[in-house]
């Protein structure tokens, strides 16, 4: 592991066990082994890491490969359901830290979403990623109608409105409630979401 990601991993590390995101660089220096001066070789302030370690472990985590979930194939029901089990199987997997085991994502989570709201351009990043999630459901959709496999009566950009606060309050019963399994709780509400906006004669 290179130096600046021990320092990143170990530092989240120390937050978790103190579940506290403040750290000290003496702290960060004991868990590292690295001195204070080699630290501030990678890094120029302890914001700095905690900005490099928000936009790792939130920032990041919040992000998808809309490229990857364009691959996805089938009509418009499969399309829909199986991007959105992507979405939820990549929100729950979290992301890799080697020096992290056993876990639980939404700890650190937890952990570091009051540095994550902190974080200045956050809230922008977010909505950026929501947007072109929508973008890309209401594309989903569009072809959908078009194809007779999806209603008409509603416009498209609603449906996929609709698509994503179901996919947000399955995230938020996930991250706030400790709900055990993502997946599961889609599986459990898509077919009644599918019914809502599958297409019908009129």
């Amino acid at each position: 592991m290179d130096t600046k990601k021990l320092i990143l991993e170990k530092t989240l590390k120390l937050m978790i066990e103190k579940q506290n995101s403040i750290v000290s660089i003496r702290q960060i220096s004991d868990a590292t082994g690295i001195t204070t001066g080699g630290i501030y070789y990678y890094f120029s302030s302890k914001e700095d890491i905690y900005t490099e370690i928000t936009e790792r472990y939130i920032i990041d985590y919040g992000k998808f490969d809309i490229d990857k979930l364009k691959q996805i194939k089938g009509n418009a029901k499969e399309k829909i359901h199986d991007v959105m089990a992507e979405i939820f199987k990549k929100k729950q997997t979290g992301i890799k830290i080697e020096t992290i085991e056993d876990v639980d994502y939404r700890i650190i989570l937890d952990v570091l979403t009051a540095n994550g709201f902190a974080y200045g351009n956050s809230r922008k990043i977010y909505q950026d990623i929501s947007k072109e999630l929508k973008e890309f459901f209401t594309e989903i959709i569009g072809e959908g109608q078009k194809n007779r496999q999806i209603r008409q009566d509603i416009p498209a950009e609603d449906i996929a409105e609709s698509l994503i606060l179901m996919y947000l309050g399955i995230q938020y019963n996930w991250e706030i409630y400790w709900i055990d399994d993502m997946i599961s709780a889609f599986e459990d509400n898509f077919d009644l979401e599918w019914k809502k906006i599958r297409f019908r004669e009129y």
